[in-house]
């Protein structure tokens, strides 16, 4: 499984009104599909498993930026925790992929405040 985390961020920018968690939940599903524009429902059916949904919400709220940028191959699972959880080792590499890219909106989003700039969301459309 390979996500382009740049193009998953820059999709989960432009979706305004959703939450960073929703948007990047509806960014990796277009993303893996292949398929798109996604409502959050349909971006949930393409995961098939909503136990990847809540694992990265708990990773995103449980996990920093910095820690979530290190390599899901590179984190030491349990794998008891992960069937606890009912997810596979590729499932709980969604949900840490899907965390990281949310924490990523938030920054985005709060530089884009802070800085006065443009949200990228009004470039696409005024472009």
């Amino acid at each position: 499984m390979i996500i382009n985390r740049q193009d998953a961020l820059k999709r989960a920018t432009v979706l305004i009104g959703k939450s960073s968690l929703d948007a990047a939940t509806i960014a990796i599903g277009e993303q893996l599909t292949g398929l798109g524009p996604f409502s959050l429902a349909m971006a949930l059916a393409a995961l098939g498993n909503n136990q990847i949904c809540e694992m990265a919400g708990f990773l995103n709220d449980s996990k920093t930026c910095k820690e979530l940028e290190v390599p899901c191959d590179e984190v030491g699972l349990d794998l008891d925790e992960l069937r606890e959880w009912g997810l596979t080792r590729r499932q709980y590499c969604v949900a840490h992929e899907i965390a990281l890219i949310a924490h990523m909106v938030d920054r985005s989003r709060i530089h884009n405040i802070t800085s006065g700039a443009t949200p990228r969301a009004l470039m696409v459309y005024s472009s």
